[in-house]
């Protein structure tokens, strides 16, 4: 839906699902959204693309700049798919992102299962013979982002999520310190100094 870091990870996270298995590494360009700073020898990832490689066990290698034989399979890809999907759309009048999206899925299948120029064999075959049996399995749990707000603990051994000025309790023994929030759509875990001290389900309703 934009160039947003939430939505550029999040569709990462739909292929590796769409694919129903984690490939070893993840190759991205070097768009903000994915690498905060580029280095051809240590890039610096960004912090919740980094999360979701920990969450499904796999790896961030971006291409490197200015090379670009590291991307060439993609670009070869997207110009294929442009010739095979998109000059069927750019014509048509859409009145829903569904309707959008449904053709765009049915195009996409019938890419997939048309037979190779040349070969007796599809896309999709050839992805069941040769390249899922490398993919590891799925986790159970989908990846969940999570945002980070800090807070000193009130007298009252509670932290203040600003985010929805809802309220969590801490161990006694944290009041007045400062701490770190971290939170997703459903959970809030509280950290000192690296320690997690707390973990609730994340409440929506203000001061409560």
């Amino acid at each position: 839906m934009s160039q947003q870091k939430e939505d550029f990870v999040t569709s990462v996270e739909n292929a590796i699902r769409f694919f129903e298995g984690v490939p070893a590494a993840i190759v991205p360009d070097n768009l903000k959204s994915a690498v905060i700073k580029s280095s051809r020898f240590e890039p610096t990832i960004n912090e919740t693309l980094a999360d979701l490689a920990e969450h499904y066990e796999t790896t961030i290698l971006p291409a490197r700049a200015y090379r670009p034989r590291d991307k060439s399979l993609a670009e070869g890809a997207v110009k294929i798919l442009y010739r095979r999907i998109y000059v069927h759309l750019k014509q048509k009048q859409f009145y829903s992102l569904e309707e959008l999206n449904q053709q765009i899925w049915d195009l996409l299948d019938a890419h997939n299962h048309k037979k190779l120029t040349g070969r007796p064999y599809t896309r999709y075959e050839l992805f069941i013979e040769d390249e899922k049996q490398k993919l590891r399995p799925l986790p159970q749990e989908r990846f969940e982002i999570k945002y980070q707000s800090f807070a000193t603990v009130m007298q009252n051994g509670h932290a203040l999520l600003s985010q929805d000025k809802s309220y969590y309790s801490v161990p006694y023994q944290y009041v007045r310190k400062k701490v770190k929030l971290l939170y997703a759509k459903t959970t809030v875990e509280i950290f000192y100094k690296y320690n997690r001290i707390a973990i609730h389900p994340r409440n929506y309703k203000p001061y409560d």
